[in-house]
């Protein structure tokens, strides 16, 4: 029975990538963790841009924002400029290797994790340390290893 639309699947990541980004962590690699959600829209806007784009990213945003009680917008805005830079070179991205596309992660985590650390700084939740950055890196080492297991679970369950 093959149906093609176990868009469910895509949820179920999310919500799975959300559940990692509250985990507590030791204080020592707390500041390394991956930004789980937005590698997840990241694999999804590329996998399926038909059906998952800005509101898509904005949506888990401000899902994001509830979750860690953040100043509503925070993470929609940041989710939605890095929405955007994956609508911008999604074809080409599809395109590149595997290193390639980390590459591309660094990048557009990396300005996800700015626009949040603007935001929080603008508001005064947050101090500005190089260290923000370092889930952009984790995150990249990350990327072959997460695309290929939501490519082999997006092929087993026919998601389309």
């Amino acid at each position: 029975m093959k149906h093609g639309h176990a868009h469910w699947l895509v949820w179920l990541t999310t919500f799975f990538a959300a559940v990692l980004s509250i985990l507590p962590l030791p204080d020592v690699i707390a500041p390394g963790r991956p930004a789980w959600v937005p590698l997840v829209v990241i694999f999804w806007m590329l996998a399926l841009p038909q059906y998952y784009g800005l509101f898509f990213a904005w949506i888990i945003g401000v899902l994001m924002d509830a979750l860690h009680g953040t100043v509503f917008g925070q993470h929609a805005m940041a989710m939605l400029f890095m929405a955007m830079a994956v609508t911008q070179l999604h074809r080409r991205m599809k395109m590149y290797p595997w290193w390639q596309q980390s590459f591309m992660v660094v990048v557009i985590i990396g300005l996800y994790q700015l626009a949040i650390l603007w935001i929080g700084n603008a508001t005064g939740r947050l101090n500005p340390t190089l260290l923000y950055l370092l889930p952009a890196v984790t995150s990249a080492l990350l990327w072959p290893w997460l695309a290929a297991l939501f490519h082999s679970l997006r092929r087993r369950f026919i998601v389309i």
